[in-house]
């Protein structure tokens, strides 16, 4: 569905990666980013030329070169042996039906994990080759499609063992540096993990840091004695590091900051640690090496992905500035020298430096950031933006083109980090749990209600946008709170927790049921939560944007909402996108949206043709 109106002032420009959530990164294992065994290479799955391919790039410098791609499909994660073999997966479509794929140190490219339809999964994790490139570490749903297995197959032959299976998400971490242990975390939610070590010549699973009620057990490598390193909330409000010794369970405190750790990697040597700490959104990166102090360096930005040498020397990582296009950087661990290797295209212009500030709200105040347009000489319109999750973290950087052109044509932007939000400590997250439409919706009325009576913005003209559970959270606006709305932007959000749990994909049940609700005891409730409840209450113009293959919240969401819309008579416009699932990653899918979001928050928020 297209339109003949005039696109936006900016086109998006091609990333080099995506900021993945820092939960994704932690409950997956996932990276975009690989170290070649001699540490002289960098790998990249890079999404620059449209679905992502692998790029490669010399470490000392040198331009960004195409190095192989799956024919139709989209790399996610990569993972290089001491071997020289570079395993990735991928998925076709936005399914999420991901496939592990090799390629040979002689160039060949095969597959290695891969099953025919669309049941069965493999995981690849960042770390999931074993120190002496013999093995790597899958997860699999083969033997059930609920569940998440561990099996380790060998490098050349591909024949699998299953190591460790049972009712639950299972992720591999690392491996030790003595290549005998494999780190696995048991995932019950993102707020309730248990850490195992499986043995590769026995099989023995060792439970390292199983524990009553909910508490944060994340691998995040070993140390050169044999301890297991972990993200962890252990009798803490913050993620902090802890190494743990595998046999005792004795913890001792690696790093405690005052706010999250967020992310961490150390080398297969165990010699070098790097980690990044939230600080109110802006990452401080820090490091370890040799037994040395810990060095450190403010990024005035977001660190999104860290990977770290085999030998511990450097670390590669995605950094996304506040003001400038994203970059990869090679960190030298003993030095503290940090540079730039690639960086992205440049936008015309970015964003200024939000304000940040806290908004009184029902459980506390709600963090938020405020961007404000300059030379503005009366009140301005205001785009509340919710990020999805919930549990993530809208960050102070801002390279969306086209919230810069909103910001260039005189629109303030209002972000906020709502009950449900990471990096404000345990109980802000956990509080959302089987409160949707609860919690959040008591935020989004003290933030509507803040921006209504703020003296800069105009009251007439607020409009609310936000995908996958920001989705959700915009049609809970449009639907529940719609005295406050002159527009709403909905990409990929449930209207309909009842018909979005029903439809779920297997291995997705489980914690959904936990962070949700459950379809038998909870229909009541689920009803009452559901935005397709309301909404005959809808006052604003709707655009709506849906992947066809999304997994997670299927196409039927999108469409039983539009078409209630449509008979009520309530304008809505609607964009699908085929092959495409829960999020956009082709180029002309990318600029499509960005046009028709432009086009439409053009007409109703900046010239208020309502």
């Amino acid at each position: 569905m297209t339109t003949n109106e005039a696109k936006p002032k900016t086109a998006p420009p091609p990333p080099i990666v995506y900021p993945p959530y820092h939960t994704v990164r932690r409950y997956s294992g996932y990276s975009q980013l690989a170290l070649s065994p001699d540490g002289s290479t960098l790998a990249i799955a890079s999404r620059q030329q449209g679905p992502a391919l692998v790029c490669e790039i010399a470490v000392g410098g040198g331009k960004l070169r195409p190095a192989f791609a799956i024919a139709g499909a989209s790399v996610h994660g990569l993972s290089w042996s001491q071997t020289g073999e570079l395993f990735c997966s991928a998925d076709r479509g936005g399914s999420e039906h991901w496939q592990v794929y090799v390629r040979r140190a002689d160039g060949n490219v095969e597959d290695f994990a891969i099953s025919d339809g669309d049941r069965v999964q493999h995981h690849l994790s960042h770390s999931a080759v074993s120190p002496d490139g013999r093995q790597v570490a899958i997860g699999t749903n083969a033997r059930d499609a609920a569940d998440v297995d561990i099996a380790i197959a060998d490098t050349i032959t591909g024949l699998q063992r299953l190591v460790i299976s049972g009712p639950a998400w299972h992720v591999a971490g690392s491996w030790s540096p003595d290549g005998r242990w494999l780190a696995v975390m048991r995932v019950a939610q993102n707020t309730d993990q248990d850490l195992l070590a499986v043995e590769d010549a026995s099989g023995e699973v060792i439970e390292v840091a199983s524990h009553q009620g909910e508490m944060q057990n994340v691998p995040a490598g070993w140390l050169a004695d044999g301890r297991m390193l972990a993200i962890t909330d252990h009798d803490s409000k913050f993620l902090h590091l802890e190494a743990i010794d595998l046999h005792s369970g004795k913890r001792e405190l690696f790093e405690h900051p005052e706010a999250d750790v967020e992310i961490a990697a150390s080398s297969s040597d165990g010699r070098g640690v790097v980690w990044s700490v939230n600080e109110d959104g802006y990452s401080r990166l820090r490091w370890r090496f040799a037994g040395g102090p810990t060095a450190e360096r403010e990024t005035d930005g977001q660190v999104g992905d860290v990977v770290v040498a085999a030998d511990g020397t450097r670390a590669a990582y995605t950094l996304f500035p506040l003001a400038g296009p994203e970059e990869i950087r090679v960190l030298t661990l003993a030095t503290g020298d940090d540079r730039i290797l690639v960086t992205g295209e440049a936008l015309p212009q970015y964003g200024p430096r939000p304000e940040s500030l806290r908004i009184k709200g029902t459980e506390g105040d709600i963090p938020c950031y405020l961007y404000r347009p300059e030379h503005a000489a009366a009140r301005v319109p205001a785009l509340l933006v919710i990020h999805g999750g919930p549990e993530g973290q809208s960050r102070p950087s801002m390279d969306d083109p086209f919230l810069l052109d909103l910001l260039a044509q005189g629109v303030a932007i209002v972000v906020p980090n709502i009950h449900g939000s990471t990096g404000y400590g345990k109980e802000w997250q956990r509080r959302i749990h089987r409160d949707w439409g609860g919690i959040d919706l008591a935020d989004l009325r003290s933030v509507a209600e803040w921006m209504r009576a703020h003296p800069e913005l105009d009251p007439d003209r607020l409009g609310v946008l936000g995908g996958s559970y920001g989705g959700f959270a915009t049609l809970t606006c449009v639907t529940r709170l719609p005295e406050f709305w002159c527009c709403g932007v909905d990409l990929v959000g449930p209207v309909n927790l009842i018909t979005m749990l029903e439809n779920d994909p297997p291995n997705w049940r489980r914690w959904n049921r936990l962070w949700i609700g459950d379809l038998d005891t909870d229909r009541e409730k689920l009803i009452q939560r559901s935005p397709i409840t309301y909404v005959e209450n809808v006052r604003c113009p709707l655009l709506v944007i849906q992947g066809d293959n999304d997994p997670r919240v299927p196409r039927e969401e999108s469409d039983q909402l539009v078409d209630r819309l449509r008979s009520l008579g309530r304008p809505v416009e609607y964009l699908t996108l085929g092959d495409e699932g829960h999020g956009f990653v082709r180029l002309d899918s990318r600029q499509l949206v960005m046009e028709r979001i432009g086009q439409f928050l053009d007409r109703y928020l900046v010239r208020g043709r309502n």
